[in-house]
């Protein structure tokens, strides 16, 4: 049986978790850009924009904003 976490480990877990969503999102950030080829030099894909918006639970104004480098992760 699982001994109950203590209020410290639960911070520390706290934490960890933060941070490990701070990274995904900046993950997430950096590579929605790079999958709109025409962000670099190629053919727009039809429906990559819808892709990226259900993939992500971003609207779509959202997405356009990351992937045009208007936003940026906080």
């Amino acid at each position: 049986m699982d001994t109950p976490m203590t209020d410290e480990e639960k911070i520390a877990e706290m934490a960890k978790r933060t941070q490990r969503m701070a990274d995904d999102k900046a993950w997430i950030f950096k590579t929605i850009p790079e999958v709109f080829p025409e962000k670099h030099g190629g053919e727009q894909v039809r429906g990559r924009l819808t892709a990226v918006v259900k993939a992500t639970g971003f609207t779509r104004e959202y997405v356009a904003r990351i992937r045009d480098g208007k936003v940026k992760p906080s």
